[in-house]
């Protein structure tokens, strides 16, 4: 795994936060848009009517506008942690940009800087970026592949240590488990 999963947690757990108390007031500021658009009281003059709506409308804006970052941030997360699959199921530690975008539909653009921004904000850990490639980094010593066989269809397969890997004949994901490295 190259997710920081507690930093995504956390980042997730904000964000969620976030959206929900931007989403109160502004379902508050309808209601009272609404309200003073079609109340009939004479202390609402067309001067006071104007400045409470322009007000509401503001910061409606302003809460829908944090809400929709912050929506987008989470979205973010989602494409973090489809890099990480790539990454985790690549078999020699170093995959391109180029194979990398065909795999998600991105352009080799949004891909460096999809990576980039999420290594810089430490939500992607022991990867190191190159200028035609990333390269899997292992903090551990044992930087080396095992060779299991596949449960599926019994073909061997080279998977990275404390890692996973996709059969190349069947499809079949497989991760390697605890200490034995029992498929």
């Amino acid at each position: 795994m190259y997710l920081n999963n507690s930093k995504l947690s956390t980042a997730k757990i904000i964000n969620i936060f976030i959206i929900v108390i931007c989403f109160v007031p502004a379902v508050i500021n309808v209601l009272l848009l609404i309200l003073m658009t079609i109340a009939d009281d004479p202390v609402f003059t067309p001067v006071v009517r104007l400045i409470f709506n322009s007000f509401f409308i503001i910061s409606l804006i302003i809460e829908i506008g944090i809400i929709i970052w912050r929506a987008v941030f989470l979205h973010n997360l989602t494409r973090c942690r489809l890099y990480n699959s790539i990454l985790e199921e690549d078999h020699d530690g170093i995959i391109m940009y180029s194979d990398m975008a065909s795999m998600t539909g991105f352009t080799e653009a949004k891909v460096i800087k999809d990576l980039m921004r999420f290594v810089k904000r430490n939500y992607m850990v022991n990867i190191t970026l190159g200028r035609t490639a990333a390269r899997v980094d292992l903090l551990s010593d044992d930087k080396e592949f095992q060779v299991v066989a596949c449960p599926s269809c019994g073909a061997h397969v080279n998977i990275r240590k404390n890692g996973g890997g996709r059969c190349v004949h069947c499809g079949t994901f497989m991760r390697l488990k605890g200490e034995d490295q029992n498929v």
